[in-house]
């Protein structure tokens, strides 16, 4: 479907409302786009009370990556059940991940010609709190995760650009009012569209930064060029809560059945569990003793559907 309306040039915020067909046009366009009040105030202090201890329990970050002032609570699947239902969960982001993550495929399985159909799933859930002089990320494109290796283009079209698949999106929703100032999120718009390794690393003067208020979402595709920004603040902590999946065919980079402990899983329902990681990716992909891996979480289900 085409867009409701033409958009001008520049970083699009749109109401919760807002026609997917607007939403899906625009990351395409600009790899990127806002989406207003996606998660309530409520959701988001409740979120921010089960993950207090692990947030402040981080350790300083030891690399380049991520500053100093730095702290994260990884795994949030395992430790905040309010964000997996008003975040992980989100119908919004459920759909995106669907429509630009979704992989089919056909193949001869003897005489029979079988189309399989492999969905997304998590790949890394964390929530970040950046405090006063922290210095940027360095700019990169989360895609390099996937060793997506692609050319350049001049614009995305549907029927071709299946090819260059996607291999991952991201949402980031704001815990507070994000901005330039206190290190809100740098990217490039458009950039999907480059090579995935240009001749010249990413050009600063193309920059923007998203200005989100309390509970506004930042959907990306991953090949978009960002990174964490600088807080020059004397004392605003940025909260970003950052949520990603992938094709379900790839590793996952936040290893889930590591990360969240099953006794947290078997809380949820079943489509959470199912893009946890508790799944078959069509045809043959994460099964466990040739079976669904949901039948770990389920043995007494063992028996009951046959194997994958």
């Amino acid at each position: 479907m085409p867009p409701s309306k033409t958009f001008p040039t520049g970083l699009q915020y749109l109401p919760r409302d807002a026609p997917l067909d607007d939403i899906l046009h625009l990351m395409k366009r600009d790899g990127a786009v806002v989406v207003r009040d996606v998660v309530s105030h409520s959701d988001l202090d409740k979120s921010y009370e089960e993950i207090k201890p692990t947030l402040e329990a981080d350790a300083e970050w030891d690399g380049e990556f991520f500053p100093k002032e730095t702290k994260r609570a990884n795994g949030l699947i395992g430790i905040s059940p309010t964000y997996v239902s008003s975040q992980l969960m989100h119908p919004l982001f459920q759909e995106l991940s669907n429509h630009f993550l979704t992989t089919r495929s056909t193949y001869w399985w003897g005489d029979k010609k079988k189309e399989s159909v492999s969905l997304p799933y998590v790949t890394s859930t964390v929530a970040i709190q950046v405090g006063p002089g922290a210095r940027a990320q360095p700019l990169h494109c989360d895609s390099y995760i996937g060793h997506r290796v692609v050319d350049a283009i001049e614009q995305w079209d549907d029927e071709r650009d299946l090819g260059r698949r996607e291999t991952s999106i991201g949402m980031f929703v704001a815990g507070c009012e994000v901005y330039r100032e206190n290190g809100g999120t740098q990217v490039i718009l458009g950039s999907h569209l480059w090579s995935s390794c240009p001749s010249t690393p990413p050009p600063e003067s193309q920059i923007i930064n998203p200005h989100l208020q309390k509970g506004d979402a930042f959907f990306m595709l991953t090949s978009l060029v960002h990174g964490g920004g600088n807080n020059t603040t004397k004392d605003v902590q940025r909260l970003v809560w950052c949520t990603f999946a992938t094709r379900g065919f790839l590793r996952q980079e936040e290893n889930q059945f590591l990360a969240v402990p099953q006794e947290a899983v078997k809380k949820y329902d079943r489509a959470a569990q199912k893009f946890t990681g508790y799944y078959v990716s069509d045809p043959a992909c994460g099964v466990v003793d040739q079976r669904d891996p949901i039948y770990v979480l389920y043995p007494e289900e063992v028996g009951s559907h046959g194997g994958f």
